[in-house]
């Protein structure tokens, strides 16, 4: 197993940025804070790259992902002091 991920893989993550990003917005409501939230979608995807059955869609994978990263930010944020 290398540790890049193949070109299959990078291409098909590029391919579905955009759709990221909109997904993103809809749950942040802010373009800063969904780009923020892509950013770090992609930066668990890559290093969980070899976890990605070739088979299946990266797209849905990609966004729950980007779901679980929110949701996790929200729940961090509850118990933060203001």
């Amino acid at each position: 197993m290398s540790a890049v991920p193949p070109r299959e893989f990078q291409e098909a993550l590029t391919a579905v940025l955009p759709n990221m990003r909109a997904f993103a917005r809809s749950l942040t409501r802010s373009p800063d804070q969904a780009d923020d939230l892509v950013q770090e979608a992609i930066v668990k995807a890559w290093r969980s790259w070899h976890q990605f059955a070739p088979e299946s869609n990266i797209k849905a994978w990609m966004f729950t992902i980007v779901r679980n990263a929110h949701l996790s930010e929200r729940r961090k944020r509850k118990y933060e002091v203001q």
